[in-house]
């Protein structure tokens, strides 16, 4: 938080949710590792854009979201965020817990600056995906439009998915419909009430011109055969045709036994996602044609294979792909029912647990390194490992000198290649120092700590496990009239320059004296407190802890032990708890902080 704002909000107390930045804090979990799900455009798969977004107005993060989905391949902590386009952006934290498709809400922070339609890259991990949003004209409310091909058949509407009697709809049958808008704004259409037990509806906005909407089915279908549905804008109406067949009938070759001779395609390892190519193929015998839909579900050693389409009569074959991720090594048996008929067929995946070698001599710390200061993430260790037995694989070296270094993932090549290794804890000591290297022939490789490079100017300490210590010097510090009150400013930063500290004092009665108490629990009061810490600030791994009139739940004090009027210093002690990013509570202790006012 810059200076300038931080005055600006101890004036006024205006906090703009969008210059802070998300990640939770990371407790005693490592980050998690996976991949956004993208299809062959780089477009996030699937991706959904909930709320309005409209030009001027501020965005509301319970309402305005995105969601996309992550296939993880070890569980812990994580952000995914976007980059900031147009004035606003989404991120959003918390830890993974199961392996697999997983699917996250990225909150909204910011206000749109003008209407149009904004591409925002999401990442996680070290994967990216893109997605579309569309912000509306200043003033915009409910869209005005007619339907293509009223009061008629709708204009060619695109018909996706499979629909047959008792199976129920999924996200993927919808209908788009061509639609003619002549005011921009939102749209919140639907067909109910139910026709043949289905119901279309969706919502969004849209800009002028000729547009489409999709229409999302719910429900079962009840009668076979055409189904017309009709739909209705405002005085405009036109109907589609949902054609419904009867479901095929069919019998599992090896039923009620093991299945007969199921063709397995693609490799299966402990730990690495499933592809496309993982299927498999059971032989069936067709009694009545028509559609299907079938699926293991639920997973079996963190796998799922389903599959759909439509069947003639006869001996023939159905296909079901496979998606997750392997948890369990060895035999994995996957029962498969259809009606009365069901068989079972085993997947052997292999792993449980990789081997290699560490190369000491290529070990390339980078960051800085400095006794007393935190490791943050730009603390890494390069270090090229010889493989030798593909799995997952934990990394973590023996504590040495309060720190280190550790990294999780899964093999899935052999031979050299380069990890970075990422550092935690708290040098204690200057010096240099052998971390050990752990692996089928453990080594060490040096690493340098400096000495405290410049005098220890605030500091305090964060007693979420685990316990942390935060501390550097002061950049800024500026005593400030605003009429009869003043405004007390400073602004810290770590020796890495990566975290940076606010803090502001404001006193109506113009004078900062000591044994003063300044409180960040509202108003009104004579003295209030600000309070904001941007962690790794020029880094992908940024969070901020917040506590101010306006942070609900967030309690500080702020105590002035001395002020110098000759030399211009004041100090103080402060204590309590501020909010991060995901309004998880974060409890501060021992604070203290010195500040020279020009």
């Amino acid at each position: 938080m810059k200076k300038q704002s931080i005055y600006f909000l101890a004036i006024a107390i205006i906090v703009v949710a969008g210059c802070q930045k998300e990640l939770s804090i990371e407790g005693s979990s490592a980050p998690a590792v996976g991949s956004l799900q993208d299809d062959v455009s780089g477009d996030c798969l699937p991706k959904t854009v909930n709320g309005v977004f409209v030009a001027g107005t501020a965005l509301v993060p319970a309402t305005n979201t995105i969601s996309v989905q992550v296939n993880v391949t070890k569980t812990g902590t994580y952000l995914v965020s976007t980059d900031t386009v147009n004035g606003y952006f989404f991120r959003t934290t918390g830890t993974f817990t199961t392996l697999g498709a997983n699917n996250v809400i990225l909150r909204s922070s910011g206000t749109p600056f003008a209407a149009g339609i904004n591409n925002f890259v999401v990442s996680f991990d070290t994967s990216f995906c893109d997605i579309q949003v569309t912000v509306l004209p200043a003033g915009s409310g409910p869209a005005v439009f007619t339907l293509a091909g009223a009061p008629a058949t709708c204009t060619t509407p695109v018909i996706a998915g499979t629909y047959a009697t008792g199976n129920p709809l999924i996200p993927t049958n919808t209908v788009t419909l061509n639609v003619n808008v002549t005011t921009a704004g939102t749209y919140n259409v639907s067909t109910a009430p139910a026709v043949g037990g289905m119901t279309f509806s969706g919502t969004g906005s849209l800009t002028t011109g000729a547009q489409t909407i999709v229409l999302t089915g719910t429900g079962t279908p009840t009668v076979g055969g055409n189904n017309t549905i009709p739909v209705t804008v405002g005085a405009s109406t036109c109907s589609f045709v949902i054609n419904v067949l009867s479901p095929a009938v069919f019998t599992l070759a090896g039923s009620p036994g093991s299945c007969t001779t199921p063709v397995i395609a693609g490799t299966y390892a402990l730990g690495t996602p499933l592809t496309p190519s993982n299927t498999v193929t059971l032989n069936v015998n067709v009694t009545t044609a028509g559609p299907y839909s079938v699926s293991t579900a639920p997973a079996v050693g963190g796998m799922t294979f389903s599959g759909s389409g439509t069947l003639a009569l006869g001996p023939q074959t159905i296909l079901l792909t496979g998606t997750g991720t392997p948890t369990v090594s060895g035999n994995n048996t996957f029962p498969l029912t259809v009606g009365a008929s069901n068989c079972s067929f085993v997947i052997v995946v292999t792993g449980g647990g990789s081997a290699f070698t560490p190369d000491c001599l290529t070990a390339t710390p980078d960051g800085l390194y400095e006794a007393t200061s935190q490791l943050n993430c730009s603390n890494t260790v390069d270090i090229d490992i010889n493989v030798t037995a593909l799995g997952p694989y934990n990394i973590v070296t023996t504590a040495t000198n309060g720190m280190t270094f550790s990294k999780s993932g899964t093999f899935t090549t052999l031979g050299v290649q380069t990890i970075t290794l990422i550092g935690s804890g708290t040098p204690l000591v200057a010096g240099t120092f052998n971390i050990p290297m752990p692996g089928t022939t453990p080594c060490t490789f040096p690493l340098i700590v400096d000495a405290p490079l410049l005098p220890i100017e605030w500091k305090f300490t964060v007693t979420n496990a685990p316990a942390t210590t935060y501390q550097g010097q002061t950049d800024d510090a500026q005593l400030v009239p605003n009429g009869t009150s003043v405004v007390f400013v400073l602004l810290g930063s770590n020796s890495a320059g990566s975290d940076n500290l606010s803090i502001a004092l404001s006193d109506i009665n113009g004078t900062i004296t000591a044994g003063e108490t300044y409180s960040t629990n509202g108003l009104p009061i004579a003295n209030f407190a600000i309070f904001s810490y941007d962690l790794a600030a020029s880094l992908n791994c940024s969070d901020t802890y917040s506590a101010d009139p306006t942070v609900i739940g967030a309690s500080m004090t702020f105590t002035v032990t001395s002020h110098n009027v000759a030399t211009k210093t004041i100090t103080g002690t402060f204590t309590g708890t501020a909010k991060n990013i995901a309004l998880q509570t974060i409890t501060i202790t021992s604070g203290t902080f010195t500040g020279t006012y020009l």
